[in-house]
């Protein structure tokens, strides 16, 4: 099941699960190339922001001037964008899929830093399914390792990275005896 805040949110439409708190990022980048860095940042929260609160944001994950058209920059700053424009809204939780997808090591570490500080800068939880290992050590507090929709591992960095049912599939390699999942679930 999914819950938010204690109420079911299964049925929800994706417009609803919005306004109940929920943003999201996705794998493939979505950013609008005729927009402007500022009006996409104003487009993905839930009410108008002001010019001081969209600075504050693109100062923050340092990124190029409001009025910079997003055709203008790079995929990577694109992705941080996304990242940005989901958490300017507030959300309650913010779903970021694969954000470092795309990004040179120096822009994933930064990126890292950025996530965070996401809970205590914009007062929502973060939700980080990816694929950069060293971005997610660095990052999480709690990490659940899936396998074909199964949950493999689930604890911290240091448990779940040393685990050999992680490693296995992270590398698809199957190990004997490994392929129990964790907690009986299936």
């Amino acid at each position: 099941s999914i819950t938010l805040q204690g109420r079911s949110i299964e049925a929800l439409t994706a417009t609803a699960r919005a306004r109940a708190g929920l943003r999201r990022t996705f794998q493939q980048g979505r950013a609008i190339p005729e927009l402007t860095v500022g009006d996409y940042i104003d487009l993905y929260s839930p009410r108008r922001l002001t010019t001081e609160e969209i600075n504050q944001v693109l100062g923050f994950f340092g990124l190029p001037p409001a009025d910079e058209p997003i055709s203008f920059i790079d995929v990577g700053t694109r992705r941080v964008l996304e990242v940005a424009a989901a958490v300017a809204s507030r959300p309650t939780v913010a779903f970021l899929d694969e954000p470092a997808a795309g990004l040179g090591a120096d822009e994933s570490a930064a990126l890292a830093d950025h996530i965070k500080a996401i809970p205590a800068r914009f007062g929502c939880s973060v939700v980080l399914i990816e694929h950069n290992i060293e971005l997610v050590a660095d990052v999480c507090s709690s990490i659940t390792v899936l396998d074909f929709g199964v949950v493999i591992a689930r604890g911290t960095p240091a448990q779940v990275l040393a685990d050999p049912r992680v490693t296995a599939a992270y590398l698809g390699e199957e190990i004997d005896g490994l392929a129990e999942p964790v907690g009986g679930e299936s």
